[in-house]
């Protein structure tokens, strides 16, 4: 405070007086008058405090400042949506002071409070408190909020201070959504494919963007060096990248695959699918894998018109089929004989039967005739199996 002496405080309380005396004032006059007169007093009384050096008292003041002005708030599903940050109250003043903090905040999506708003500093003191803001998960990128920390000086001393005279400080910032990235692979299909020397399947699939943004997302065959070093080749490339809109799903989109031009012997291998985001290099990937079965081709000394391939479950089951119907034609053949044979050696006789009165209709039936009838069947069986 340059210029401070007894006399000029003086001057100024008589100056006020004499303006009081002078003037009707209302009651809300008259109260501003008395703080600015009882201010004026402290002044004095500081102006008149021995001093260790020539350098004055500073004025009574605030200051306010925030580590991280513009802090993001992770929205990503798995995780908390919640960010802190620190800021700090100082009073630069050489008197003890009383410090509120008030905030400025119109986020109707996310909550911000304060860790403290009352500070008691005295002259040169400082003290941090925490500011969090808590949202929602799956908020978009898009969203943004503006917030303001104001410090005022409340009391000076023992004296509440004038809000005229107050001295207040601020500190801007801007909320910000951090952007995540989430993909979802989808292949149809998972089907084993079977191919031979050459062929060329054709693998479609779709991805679903479900970051908070819009993500170019890419699709790739994660093991194609290793199918390239055993004879597989990819016509139209090994990847596919195409922009997803937020919470969108791609077009339907193809990867060719060609194998190798010779095939000696029958393998199994596996494509890798794996979709990233291109926003997120932390995102986690959606992955998913298709057999791929190669056949052996055909060579000269094999059995000819593909029977080499056919395995040996399949060659078992023909195999009793055929054993099966040879038997049965053996059977029949042999029966034939027995038949032939039985009789070329004796006619068959059957002897007539007499038609009974209609009165004898309810007695019982003799089984006895149907012996002689055929007495000789077991005969005639035992000759068939001993043919064959």
């Amino acid at each position: 405070m340059k210029g401070c002496s007894f006399g000029s405080i003086q001057a100024s309380c008589s100056h006020h007086i004499d303006e009081r005396e002078s003037t009707r004032l209302s009651v809300s006059d008259m109260q501003t008058t008395r703080r600015f007169g009882c201010v004026l007093v402290v002044l004095m009384l500081l102006c008149m405090f021995p001093q260790a050096s020539a350098q004055m008292p500073t004025a009574p003041g605030v200051e306010i400042d925030c580590a991280d002005k513009n802090p993001e708030l992770d929205v990503h599903p798995l995780n908390d949506p919640t960010v802190e940050i620190t800021c700090t109250v100082t009073n630069p003043s050489s008197f003890q002071e009383t410090i509120s903090v008030e905030k400025e905040w119109d986020g109707l999506e996310v909550e911000m409070m304060l860790e403290d708003d009352s500070f008691d500093l005295g002259p040169g003191e400082e003290e941090d408190f925490t500011v969090t803001f808590t949202g929602q998960k799956r908020m978009s990128s898009d969203l943004s909020y503006d917030f303001t920390l104001t410090a005022i000086v409340t009391n000076v001393g023992m004296l509440d201070w004038p809000e005229a005279l107050a001295t207040n400080a601020s500190v801007s910032g801007d909320l910000n959504i951090a952007t995540y990235g989430m993909v979802d692979l989808d292949i149809s299909d998972k089907s084993t494919r079977t191919m031979a020397s050459g062929d060329e399947v054709t693998i479609t699939f779709q991805f679903q963007n479900n970051g908070n943004d819009d993500d170019k997302i890419r699709v790739s065959i994660t093991n194609a060096a290793e199918l390239e070093a055993v004879g597989f080749t990819f016509p139209g490339g090994t990847f596919v990248a195409e922009d997803v809109s937020e919470d969108g799903v791609s077009t339907v989109r193809e990867l060719t695959v060609r194998a190798p031009s010779d095939v000696s012997e029958e393998a199994r291998y596996q494509l890798t699918f794996q979709a990233e985001s291109g926003n997120d290099d932390a995102a986690p990937v959606s992955e998913s894998s298709i057999s791929v079965q190669l056949e052996a081709s055909g060579t000269a000394g094999g059995l000819g018109g593909g029977l080499e391939e056919v395995d040996k479950d399949t060659l078992v089951m023909w195999g009793s089929i055929g054993a099966a119907v040879l038997f049965g034609l053996i059977f029949v053949v042999a029966l034939a004989r027995t038949i032939r044979r039985r009789a070329n050696a004796q006619p068959v006789f059957v002897p007539p039967v007499e038609m009974e009165d209609e009165e004898d209709e309810d007695e019982e039936f003799d089984f006895s005739d149907l012996d002689d009838l055929f007495g000789e069947e077991d005969d005639d069986f035992d000759d068939v199996f001993a043919d064959l």
